[in-house]
């Protein structure tokens, strides 16, 4: 094969490729590369195939090799960038992409990709910067008006929103993505008939995957919730949902990690067969408050009224117990392994968990609230690391805090992929809380506090001054304005319910969709029941 017919049969590959058909252009790329091993568009071709069948490790070297074979290539600098993204390397992925910037001056493509990229980093300002740089270069880029909408409307900058999602809409009426952000603009402004009016005419679930489409179907169930219409805004949930979970299971992304429903279903197996390791003397040590519970349960309103404190710091969901329940594993054996351990690790667990914390700009003299509610399965393993941490455990009644779950759609990963059906979100539940009450056995001296959602929107200040108390605090007056202190930043899919006046609307909404929650009772049933929640 001649490098000239090794460049026409690489056409036949990426045309492909712009099919979704990879299968088909990988074949072609190791055909060209079986002849001409150092051909580039070849590495080129393999290397996109290969991170688009999700195997960035490979598609790194096959990229380096491409750029190496055709060096100043700006396509083949550009996905190496991206391939360093998936792989979170931001660090490298940002200094390439300032390299390709600086080469290419003019262009366009380095900036729109790198909004990606610092989107997927959850850098939304720096996305943000990056898709406005492209439009100084084009004025009217459709993907970079795209990018915008999506960052403006997680940034809830609503009226920056609208206008980035109206550019794309001009030109591509059914965008998903620019729908889902106008449609957010319009529930914003208190117009969900606008919203409604604008999806039923304009969506095209044909036109985009169901990931992108997913956010416009919550959007459409949002609006009709509003207009009071439960069942067309449980149809639109569920249509949605669904098609998105069914897109992400055959390709894996269900996959069994720590916090997936089967990783909850082993953990409270194995506490059921470990005898609680014996705690050393009581420590003077400082130690974290955990505030977990489940999603929907009140943990952001409760984390954000206390973080107004003047004594008390907050974590807002950083990974800081992670590398712990690593070591500690959801097994009988890592598990049993790990506790062994503990007396000589305890000490070392400690002081790694406090520098993360530490790298965080976490105060040394505040109490620090670690709120990441996915953590309560894991109250066995953390008690014993942290013997004087204290708990508090968010409750809200079950049918609100599971339904509240399955229509708020939260970001992918192990646990909320299972928040897609109504059918799965009861099943985490149930599955979260067995596991909660397992590992409280496993630490029996843990000091858990139980702090209720309806309580805390009812009567907030008698509430916080209990937990205050608790926490050997006492109630500050520049509390009661906890909201003028919120972070900008605040990455919880709750931010934009805390950044209203606290209310009691949202108690009971689960009787709008009573019906829904019927084939689920027997296992509701028992959380009601066990957490106090009489069904009245």
């Amino acid at each position: 094969m001649t490098p000239q017919e090794a460049f026409a049969r690489s056409q036949s590959g990426f045309a492909a490729y712009r099919d979704h058909r990879f299968v088909d252009a990988e074949s072609v790329a190791d055909a060209i590369l079986a002849a001409l091993p150092n051909d580039p568009n070849g590495l080129y071709l393999k290397a996109i195939c290969r991170r688009a069948r999700q195997d960035p490790d490979a598609a790194l070297l096959w990229i380096k090799q491409a750029c190496d074979a055709a060096p100043g290539q700006m396509g083949f600098e550009l996905a190496a960038a991206q391939i360093l993204g998936d792989l979170a390397d931001y660090v490298s992925a940002r200094s390439r992409f300032d390299a390709i910037s600086d080469a290419f001056p003019d262009a366009v493509e380095p900036h729109v990709l790198r909004g990606a990229m610092e989107r997927q980093a959850n850098d939304l300002g720096a996305a943000r910067a990056a898709y406005e740089e492209a439009l100084t270069r084009q004025p009217g880029h459709v993907e970079a008006h795209r990018g915008l909408a999506i960052v403006c409307e997680n940034q809830r900058d609503w009226s920056a929103a609208r206008e980035h999602a109206d550019a794309v809409l001009a030109v591509e009426p059914s965008d998903a993505a620019a729908l889902s952000a106008r449609a957010g603009s319009d529930l914003a402004n208190r117009t969900p008939d606008q919203a409604r009016q604008l999806i039923e005419a304009q969506f095209d679930a044909s036109r985009a995957n169901p990931a992108i489409n997913a956010t416009v179907w919550r959007r459409l169930g949002d609006a009709c919730e509003a207009m009071d219409d439960h069942a067309a805004a449980f149809a639109a949930w569920e249509t949605g949902y669904s098609a998105l979970r069914e897109h992400l299971a055959p390709g894996g992304q269900f996959f069994d990690g720590l916090h997936g429903l089967d990783s909850l279903k082993r953990l409270t197996a194995a506490y059921a067969t470990i005898k609680p390791p014996s705690l050393p003397a009581p420590e003077k040590r400082r130690a974290p408050v955990f505030l977990v519970g489940f999603p929907r349960s009140g943990t952001t309103l409760l984390e954000q009224i206390l973080a107004s404190h003047s004594g008390i710091s907050t974590s807002d969901e950083a990974l800081l117990v992670q590398p712990i329940l690593d070591e500690a594993g959801d097994s009988d054996d890592s598990l049993r392994r790990f506790f062994a351990a503990l007396p000589r690790n305890r000490a070392r667990l400690q002081s790694e968990y406090w520098a993360r914390a530490k790298a965080l700009g976490v105060p040394d003299d505040t109490v620090f609230i670690d709120k990441l509610p996915l953590n309560l399965p894991w109250l066995g393993v953390l008690g014993q690391v942290f013997p004087n941490a204290r708990v508090l455990l968010a409750l809200r009644d079950p049918r609100d805090s599971v339904f509240s779950t399955f229509k708020r759609l939260f970001q992918f990963n192990t646990a909320m992929l299972r928040t897609y059906t109504l059918a799965d979100t009861v099943a985490l539940y149930d599955a979260t809380m067995k596991a909660g009450e397992a590992g409280r056995k496993v630490a029996p001296d843990l000091r858990v506090t139980q702090v209720r959602y309806e309580d805390v929107v009812t009567d907030m200040k008698d509430e916080i001054a209990r937990v205050l108390l608790v926490l050997g605090l006492e109630w500050e007056s520049e509390m009661a304005d906890y909201r003028e202190r919120l972070s900008p930043s605040l990455s919880t899919p709750s931010a934009s319910q805390v950044e209203e006046a606290i209310h009691d609307r949202s108690i009971g909404l689960w009787r709008h969709h009573a019906e829904a929650l019927e084939p689920y009772r027997a296992q509701l049933d028992r959380w009601i029941n066990h957490w106090g929640y009489p069904d009245r």
